[in-house]
């Protein structure tokens, strides 16, 4: 998808020679939807990973489909969410 970038340090606008950079979004897009609680995007509040949750406990082993879903219905084409056992989540 293109659209307007976000700068990944400051969360803000990502800007250069005076305007805004477009580019490929859909990095941007997949970590919003891992970061974001459910209920936080009023317009969709079953959207949200919930990935902070996960940080101190054992991982849902729906997850990854429930992910999936998520970033499907946000206009990502994602094969698969997988977790290794070292906690790294992959998206493909």
């Amino acid at each position: 998808m293109t659209g307007i970038l976000i700068d990944t340090e400051s969360g803000d606008l990502l800007v250069e020679r005076g305007g805004v950079v477009i580019g490929n979004t859909d990095s941007q897009i997949a970590e919003s939807v891992l970061v974001a609680m459910r209920g936080e995007w009023k317009e969709c509040p079953l959207i949200g990973g919930e990935v902070r949750k996960m940080l101190g406990g054992e991982p849902d082993v729906m997850w990854p489909s429930e992910v999936k879903r998520m970033l499907e219905a946000c206009g990502l084409d994602v094969e698969k969410v997988s977790v290794s056992d070292d906690n790294v989540i992959t998206i493909e």
